[in-house]
């Protein structure tokens, strides 16, 4: 991975671990998150209120659109550590687009 594409990946890494701190801190906290935007891939760590054990959650094959000035990341595959959370996203989540925040977006 090039030079310029792991420090734009830190950068997005901590935007991301930023705002989840700030808007999701009622949740749990977010304990790790590594980018790899060359092969688009995510991976992170959550300790979630009332569970026992963090939760792993890999994203694979995301996309990143821009659309009306607006960025979007879309999630092409994704898996957790807990079956229940796997159903759910598969039901809900799977090939949906979600808008970037304006945090995060900065540092793309």
């Amino acid at each position: 991975m090039s030079l310029l594409t792991t420090i734009k990946d830190k950068a997005v890494q901590f935007a991301l671990r930023t705002w989840f701190q700030l808007k999701c801190n009622k949740f749990g906290n977010m304990t790790s998150l590594q980018i790899n935007s060359k092969i688009k891939t995510i991976q992170l760590e959550l300790e979630l209120k009332g569970e026992t054990s963090p939760i792993k959650v890999s994203i694979k094959r995301y996309e990143l659109t821009e659309e009306g000035g607006k960025t979007y990341l879309c999630v092409g595959e994704i898996e957790t550590s807990r079956e229940w959370i796997n159903v759910l996203l598969a039901n809900y989540l799977k090939e949906r687009r979600f808008e970037v925040p304006s945090a995060v977006k900065i540092a793309l």
